[in-house]
């Protein structure tokens, strides 16, 4: 009985070494504009779970982009990071990656970022150069190079530090229509005068955010009217919609422009569209298009003739070619 005790308790103080040696890390959860993608100017959060070591390192990778933060997880391991506007701007279209960094049982952090002696960035295993990244204008669009670095660096000798990538790309904001006609790639379908007017499409701008629309007369360029719209969350991508309860507008020709304006970020969509009547008569093909006419003719007895003459001469000629 106390044999078993014993190797109980041993494998209990196995387990428990075992867990101690490996650095606790869950996934990364991010907030972003649509998914798997960040719209630059916009504002982007990411949080992570179970980080129970101590602060933790998160490393924003990207083109032209090179940054660390360091966060402090709550009792139970749960953190959550926001990046402003202000800072996103400073983001270029192309592959990012968030790096967590865990400092593993010890609580101290082996791997982290650094310059040489020319300014350029660096990564460094405690204080030791291990790998030369280069000037941050010069990093590129993919980074999944920088990324393997830090990931390699869990093999060096005395580092127990952990680190969990997730990938996003950052575009430019934009907004597209709905409803576009495919011959004009810049002309929506016809509205009709005196019914509701319901204009809408796609945007991967953050649901916080609101549109600024503007309707202008095509032929004055007057402005007709503007209005402030939200942006609705999405599964894939975000929607905007923009509505005049009827009667809509008169007959006319009109173009739409739905913006975004935030901070030094500017980004609108333009579309043209016409109002027209409901009865607007449909212009009726021409009488006379160049072809002629066919006016049937009682042939039928010249026909039948002809068929019966073809018959027999078929009969006389297999008639004589067996008498050969």
């Amino acid at each position: 009985m106390n044999v078993n005790n014993s190797a109980m308790r041993a494998v209990i103080l196995i387990f428990l070494l075992a867990s101690m040696a490996v650095p606790v890390m869950a996934s990364v959860y991010y907030l972003s504009s649509a998914q798997q993608i960040i719209t630059k100017g916009d504002t982007f959060t990411v949080s992570s779970t179970s980080a129970k070591n101590g602060p933790v390192a998160i490393w924003i990778i990207g083109r032209n982009y090179f940054d660390t933060l360091s966060v402090t997880p709550d009792r139970n391991g749960n953190f959550s990071v926001t990046l402003k506007p202000k800072e996103t701007e400073k983001f270029s279209s192309g592959q990012y990656a968030i790096v967590i960094q865990d400092p593993g049982p010890n609580g101290r952090m082996e791997i982290e970022p650094g310059t040489d002696s020319s300014g350029n960035l660096t990564i460094m295993n405690r204080g030791k150069i291990i790998e030369k990244i280069g000037a941050r204008k010069d990093l590129k669009g993919n980074v999944q190079p920088v990324v393997a670095v830090l990931l390699d660096a869990v093999n060096l000798q005395g580092v127990d530090d952990s680190f969990l990538p997730e990938y996003f790309f950052v575009e430019e904001p934009s907004v597209q229509f709905d409803q576009m006609d495919s011959v004009s790639k810049s002309q929506l379908f016809n509205k009709i005068n005196g019914e509701k007017l319901v204009i809408s499409g796609t945007t991967n701008m953050g649901p916080e955010n609101c549109l600024r629309t503007h309707i202008y007369n095509r032929d004055t360029n007057g402005l007709v009217i503007s209005n402030t719209i939200p942006i609705a969350g999405g599964f894939q991508i975000n929607r905007w919609s923009y509505q005049i309860d009827a009667p809509g507008l008169p007959q006319g020709n009109y173009y739409l422009t739905v913006g975004w304006t935030k901070s030094n970020i500017t980004s609108t969509g333009l579309a043209n569209f016409d109002v027209v009547n409901l009865d607007t008569p449909i212009p009726s093909p021409p009488e006379n298009l160049g072809i002629e006419k066919v006016v049937p003719h009682d042939d039928f007895p010249t026909f039948l003739f002809l068929t019966i003459s073809g018959v027999l001469i078929v009969i006389l000629i297999i008639f004589a070619v067996g008498k050969k």
